[in-house]
């Protein structure tokens, strides 16, 4: 029963029932399916701060429907000019519209291979959003809500690269 298991402290009335129905065990990157439940657990966090965050996670970077795993990186790299300033009511700046967005065709190897991310495209692509969305190559102008953004999309990607780095062991015997 998976109840026993559970530490007393857990019993807290106020918790809604929704918050883990994946039961004890939440996965990996559950980092960011718990920022989604946290309203404020930093006091600085604007409610602005908040809604882009939310906007983040759900629009482009979680995997729908559970909305508790990252997306794969290949669809991360490729859609993530959609989560760049203007999106989700952050003004834009010059410095966002310089970004070429990444098709997913230049990510795979090629359609005979079954359209797999190729890992040295994705590194370069991977390289090629960090370091636009680098905190030191940004401009100094930047307002909060769109250097917060592009933090945001920082951390994702970089997140999601590393799950891909783990699990590309398991891929491997594929293309020997």
């Amino acid at each position: 029963h998976a109840h026993s298991q559970q530490p007393q402290q857990q019993q807290q009335p106020q918790q809604p029932a929704t918050a883990n129905p994946q039961g004890a065990n939440p996965p990996p990157n559950s980092k960011y399916a718990k920022q989604m439940e946290e309203k404020n657990d930093e006091e600085d966090q604007s409610v602005v701060t908040q809604q882009i965050k939310r906007s983040i996670l759900i629009n482009w970077a979680l995997q729908p429907p559970n909305l508790n795993v990252l997306r794969p990186i290949d669809q991360l790299i490729s859609t993530i000019h959609t989560a760049m300033p203007p999106a989700f009511g952050v003004a834009s700046h010059a410095y966002f519209s310089k970004f070429t967005p990444i098709s997913q065709t230049e990510l795979v190897l090629s359609a005979a291979m079954g359209n797999r991310p190729d890992e040295t495209k994705l590194k370069k692509a991977v390289r090629k959003v960090r370091v636009f969305l680098h905190p030191d190559k940004l401009p100094r102008d930047l307002t909060t809500d769109q250097q917060y953004m592009a933090r945001m999309l920082w951390d994702i990607t970089s997140d999601s690269w590393e799950e891909f780095q783990k699990h590309k062991d398991e891929l491997d015997w594929m293309h020997s």
